[in-house]
């Protein structure tokens, strides 16, 4: 290569293949990058541009430094990139330890037999950045003679049910299932699943806008495979409904959301329930309000975002569950 005479020009140039040796050597990084940005046309040219780069540094073996790091560090799997939803678990090896025993009443189609209580419920709580504070709420509810032993909160920013390849829930909720084993699951996504891109859609399927048939069609499919999952292991399934929003855009497609995690509720009475934060936190003409009264003090219940809750927000939402839970439990 004929490198320009000029001290500037030699140093844009080394600069200009410094750069280009650096992105074949990270071309697997930059992949994952790409794969996992929102939709739109930023993530489509960063495709367009990541997955030739790959190509190449696989081919000239560039890749090795980089995957060969990441197994000396313990993150062999750190480009991977799990965007499968795993549902339709026929058959779990793992129960959970010491179900508690089931009465031998009648029972209606729509109500669970309410289960005997022979120890504290173990609890797990999952989800997205709303799972946070009712599942801290849920914590300070359980602990040494109480009806709730706590597992653990787990709440990951950003992530839902929708994008498995930014976090794979589905893979993860497997995991819980066959390690933790609790007997209810606390589950709050949605809040960042309404947009048009999901990830992981079954081959020769294709999904519409946010709110279409198809998009709803497939966010349910999800939906009540995760709670077959959990009812095949004995376990009851709790969803949390998102919250009445400040704001219009939220304010048009969390109702969306909450219509399908309902119905998916709905249609397993015996093992799941909905938990309608929207009107547990709405003002007394059904608009948002940032306050409430309780116990006649004016307390707030949200954060500035006008999404997430306060702990006296997580309060309210906790003391909701818990009240389903008696559907299902005879809490003392």
């Amino acid at each position: 290569m004929h490198l320009p005479q000029t001290s500037a020009g030699r140093s844009i140039v080394l600069c200009f293949l410094a750069l280009a040796f650096a992105s074949l050597l990270n071309a697997e990084g930059l992949r994952k990058t790409a794969e996992t940005q929102p939709q739109g046309v930023r993530r489509d040219l960063a495709l367009e541009v990541t997955h030739p780069l790959v190509g190449v540094s696989r081919a000239l073996h560039l890749s090795t430094p980089r995957h060969e790091l990441q197994i000396a560090i313990g993150r062999a799997a750190e480009d991977r990139i799990d965007a499968t939803v795993h549902l339709g678990r026929s058959q779990v090896s793992h129960l959970p330890r010491s179900t508690p025993k089931r009465p031998a009443e009648s029972r209606t189609p729509d109500h669970p037999a309410r289960r005997t209580l022979t120890r504290p419920l173990r609890v797990w709580v999952g989800g997205d950045s709303l799972a946070q504070v009712p599942g801290e709420a849920l914590e300070r509810r359980s602990g040494k003679g109480r009806m709730l032993e706590f597992g653990s909160v787990e709440s990951r920013l950003s992530t839902g049910l929708a994008r498995p390849d930014l976090y794979n829930w589905f893979t993860r909720i497997g995991q819980v299932i066959s390690d933790l084993h609790p007997d209810v699951a606390v589950l709050s996504f949605g809040a960042d699943d309404a947009h048009d891109y999901m990830a992981g859609v079954p081959r020769g399927r294709t999904v519409g806008p946010f709110g279409s048939p198809s998009w709803r069609a497939e966010y349910r499919r999800r939906v009540d495979g995760v709670t077959r999952e959990f009812s095949a292991a004995g376990i009851v399934t709790i969803w949390i409904g998102l919250p009445i929003p400040d704001g219009p855009g939220f304010r048009r497609s969390f109702p969306i959301v909450n219509s399908i995690l309902q119905s998916v509720a709905r249609a397993h009475p015996k093992e799941a329930a909905y938990v309608d934060t929207w009107h547990a936190l709405d003002g007394a003409h059904g608009t948002y309000t940032p306050y409430l009264r309780v116990n006649g003090k004016l307390t707030l219940m949200r954060l500035p975002d006008g999404v997430h809750y306060t702990a006296a927000g997580g309060d309210v939402v906790a003391e909701e569950i818990i009240r389903d839970l008696g559907r299902f439990y005879a809490l003392p």
